[in-house]
């Protein structure tokens, strides 16, 4: 309760010294209100013009079209070009065009002037709804007008001319692309043409993997090379069986010995030995060489009986040749026969491996480079048809700007400059400065009070010091000093009057005659 009651009686000080010092008060708002009064007075009237456009960028064509023409983000294009709307190479067009540049005499002045309309006209809008407001303000209202409706025909010219530049930079960078790669794929066409003539001669079957055929041909030859082993080895089993027969005798003139059945017994363990070893085994080289004693014994045998039988028949023995004997001949003949074509065909087959073996190095060189042919000209066919299909759609979509249907602008609200201006707000501003000027007088006093501070109570002086106060004596001039109070007191209220009464004057002729002194100067200019 005690800190309020010393703040309350604070705050009762700070206002009895800011009305010691009033005169600082009404000195201060004096000096600065009519001075802010005069320049808010003399400010001219400002016109603002304005017009509102909506761009419709989605049409009937554009989901007929979908996927036949080059698409463009119309909203992002048309946006873009409102936020560069205000570039200086565009205003300086605005400005020859609304005779602004005839306003100045030099460069810099008309820099300047450049400036100004880059701060004073307004580009608002949103992509979303395409709808763009246009204002801008002047003291003249027929150049705000004109300067607003300039603007409006830029923005509409920058499209369709950017449209239509745009267009024909895109026909003609494709047209340039197409004559280069046109050009590429000639040269890829012949570079494969000579390639195929003078290279891929050198690969057999070239219309086959080259790989493939060599381990067609390997397999070929293994397979050869085993017929061959099993008509050797069926070959040498007939030999021995023709070693094992005798080849004299008829079908009815069988002579048997003693060592036939040896021979037949050893003939069976050499043909086991032939299936388990080969022909260099010891088991088979001594078998056979007894299997060759033995029928050298038996042909012995037989031998001296036919000379035996010779001699005992008196007219001579011719013995006939054994028919199973003559069997195995054939067959031997005609097994060695097929040993020999196959032979030949191994050797064939060998050939045929070993030329293939020696343009191995080669082969993968030439590959690589006839792939490398082929991905060239595959990539140059590729984009050479890209760009022909770019083509097409940039010329369709060129007679679609053409047709104007791509975008559209629609003129919502023409530019106009309204019958009253749109300021200055003077009686706003009027309101302003007397504020102004008060508050900073509220200041002025109370600086002036806290340097020089004045004690008009006991209970200040109580409060700045620790002496008790036993009483208030009063001025001995107390008649004089409340004269000279009241008298600065009338003078205090007389000059804040007087001030409330210019500023009441300057509000009603700004309610009263304001318009018609506009009005009176549009007619006039």
């Amino acid at each position: 309760m005690k800190e309020i009651q010393q703040a309350l009686e604070l705050l009762n000080t700070y206002l009895q010294g800011v009305w010691l010092r009033r005169r600082y008060i009404i000195i201060t708002a004096w000096l600065i209100c009519p001075a802010g009064w005069l320049y808010v007075y003399k400010m001219p009237p400002t016109y603002e013009a304005s017009a509102r456009l909506y761009v419709e960028s989605s049409t009937f064509l554009e989901p007929i079209l979908r996927g036949l023409t080059i698409n463009t983000n119309q909203r992002d294009e048309i946006s873009l070009m409102a936020r560069t709307l205000l570039s200086r190479t565009n205003l300086q067009k605005i400005a020859r065009q609304a005779d602004l540049d005839l306003q100045s005499k030099t460069d810099l002045e008309f820099e300047a002037i450049i400036d100004a309309l880059q701060k004073e006209i307004k580009v608002s809008g949103t992509s979303r709804e395409n709808i763009y407001s246009i204002t801008y303000a002047n003291p003249q209202p027929q150049q705000a007008l004109k300067v607003v409706q300039e603007t409006l025909n830029t923005f509409m010219e920058n499209r369709i001319g950017n449209s239509r530049a745009d267009s024909q930079a895109a026909q003609e960078f494709l047209d340039r692309e197409i004559a280069d790669y046109e050009r590429r794929l000639m040269e890829a066409e012949q570079k494969l043409s000579e390639f195929k003539k003078t290279r891929m001669n050198l690969l057999p079957g070239s219309e086959s993997n080259y790989y493939s055929q060599l381990a067609n041909e390997q397999q070929k030859l293994e397979d050869a090379k085993l017929g061959l082993r099993e008509l050797e080895t069926r070959l040498q089993s007939a030999r021995g069986q023709l070693t094992g027969v005798n080849p004299a005798g008829g079908d009815n003139n069988t002579i048997t010995t003693q060592y036939d059945e040896r021979i037949k017994q050893l003939q069976t363990q050499l043909d086991m030995a032939l299936i388990r070893f080969t022909e260099n085994h010891p088991d088979v080289v001594e078998t056979r060489r007894l299997l060759d004693s033995l029928v050298k014994q038996r042909n012995d045998e037989l031998t001296a009986l036919a000379e035996s039988s010779s001699g005992r028949s008196g007219s001579g023995f011719v013995a006939t040749q054994n028919s199973v004997y003559q069997e195995l001949q054939l067959n031997v003949a005609r097994l060695e026969t097929e040993v020999a074509s196959t032979r030949v065909r191994v050797n064939a087959f060998q050939g045929k491996v070993d030329e293939l073996e020696s343009r191995l190095n080669l082969i993968p060189e030439i590959e690589a480079q006839f792939t490398g042919l082929n991905r060239d000209y595959d990539v140059n066919r590729s984009k050479y048809e890209a760009l022909l299909a770019r083509r097409e759609a940039s010329e369709l979509s060129r007679r679609v700007d053409a047709s104007e249907q791509d975008v559209q602008f629609k003129i919502i609200e023409p530019p106009r400059v309204p019958f009253e201006a749109s300021g200055p707000n003077r009686r706003l501003l009027y309101s302003v400065v007397l504020l102004l000027g008060l508050g900073a007088g509220l200041g002025m006093a109370f600086l002036r009070s806290l340097v020089s501070p004045v004690l008009s109570r006991a209970s200040q002086l109580s409060f700045i010091c620790d002496y008790p106060v036993f009483g208030v004596i009063s001025h001995t001039e107390k008649e004089k000093i409340l004269k000279q109070v009241r008298l600065h007191f009338f003078y205090f209220t007389a000059l804040t009057a007087m001030l409330i009464v210019f500023y009441l004057v300057l509000m009603s002729n700004d309610m009263l005659f304001g318009r018609s002194a506009e009005l009176l100067m549009r007619v006039v200019r």
